[in-house]
């Protein structure tokens, strides 16, 4: 197995198995191609360079004038894989070096979430989706609303729930965590990035709204990102800095998510979510958000979960429901444990058609 990254970081970086050859991607910048043009004296290539600029510039920038900066780069290696995987199967970017960059006998691409670019855009990545040997999604509404646009992967695409390792879950969750969560409140918990795509920008004034019901909760956010700053000016906005807290990235959130009363994933659109879940194998009592495609294949609304609306009013009444009702939260907690989220047997999938899928 190799790995290509485009940077040398990441938190998991320490945990790659042995074995695993890595490869670090750093293309040039436009800057740095453009300075070899001029040490070289190439006027030509200047000339591309120019063109390549004033599209960006001039608001004409999309697809196909990318692929002007992938094909200035040569394949990333000479070996030839059996197979080759953009894990990030949405990004332009990633999709054209996969094509152009990447020998291989297979070429396939992992979709996890909602395409959501503009229209141009959409059309301009048809040509090169098209020549993708397969595709493979995350949940079969994220399947269904790429089919939608793309027809042609229909009948070369499988849903491959992502696998989970239930028993380091439950063996991480039981370790202590400094301090404690009080019992004097409702304990909520949301996991994940801090991106606008999460929703968590709606938490403070949900919180708000939580507390002029007379329903004390803390609502603990663990993960960090570009939303960070935004969402620690709304926690002051809305005066709830002693009930909303940003605990940053945790190499184990389990513990958190053990002790937390109700686990809420806000998001405005999720392919698939872990931590729903990782939750799930906990036996949380889960709130999830209707235009989460993904969330659907994972809870049932009223059954084992609730799934509202992603507006500050559905999660304020969803959150008010399970706090009010403990009868509804344990029967959700109870049923959610009964669920398969571990992903036994996903890995099949691929290794037949590594072997001879089409």
């Amino acid at each position: 197995v190799t790995l290509i990254l485009s940077e040398n970081t990441g938190e998991l970086l320490t945990q790659l198995p042995d074995g695993i050859r890595l490869i670090i991607d750093s293309m040039d910048s436009f800057r740095q191609t453009v300075k070899k043009d001029l040490r070289g004296f190439r006027a030509g290539m200047l000339a591309r360079d120019c063109f390549y600029y004033a599209k960006v510039k001039t608001g004409r920038d999309g697809v196909d004038n990318y692929k002007y900066i992938v094909d200035r780069h040569g394949y990333i290696t000479e070996e030839v894989f059996d197979c080759a995987i953009s894990y990030h199967g949405q990004s332009p970017e990633r999709l054209l070096n996969l094509l152009y960059r990447i020998r291989a006998k297979k070429k396939v691409v992992w979709i996890h979430g909602e395409m959501s670019f503009p229209q141009k855009i959409m059309d301009e990545l048809a040509k090169y989706y098209a020549q993708i040997d397969h595709f493979f999604f995350v949940s079969n509404p994220t399947r269904e609303s790429f089919i939608r646009r793309y027809a042609f992967a229909k009948d070369n695409s499988t849903v491959y729930y992502n696998p989970i390792d239930r028993r380091e879950i439950l063996d991480k969750a039981r370790q202590p965590f400094s301090p404690p969560f009080s019992e004097e409140y409702t304990n909520i918990l949301t996991v994940g990035r801090l991106s606008k795509e999460k929703g968590q920008d709606m938490i403070p004034a949900v919180t708000r709204a939580l507390l002029e019901r007379g329903l004390p909760v803390r609502w603990y956010l663990i993960g960090d990102g570009d939303m960070r700053k935004k969402v620690n000016d709304l926690i002051g906005a809305y005066n709830v800095g002693e009930n909303v807290f940003l605990l940053g990235t945790q190499t184990n959130p389990y513990c958190y998510m053990r002790a937390c009363d109700i686990y809420v994933q806000p998001s405005y659109t999720e392919g698939y979510s872990t931590t729903i879940c990782e939750a799930g194998i906990l036996g949380k009592a889960i709130i999830g958000t209707k235009p989460s495609g993904g969330i659907r294949d994972q809870i049932t609304d009223g059954e084992d979960g609730l799934i509202v609306d992603a507006t500050e009013e559905g999660l304020t009444e969803g959150v008010s429901t399970l706090i009010r009702d403990g009868e509804l939260r344990r029967r959700f907690e109870n049923r959610i444990k009964n669920k398969n989220f571990d992903g036994k047997g996903e890995i099949h999938k691929f290794l037949h058609y590594l072997s001879d899928g089409d």
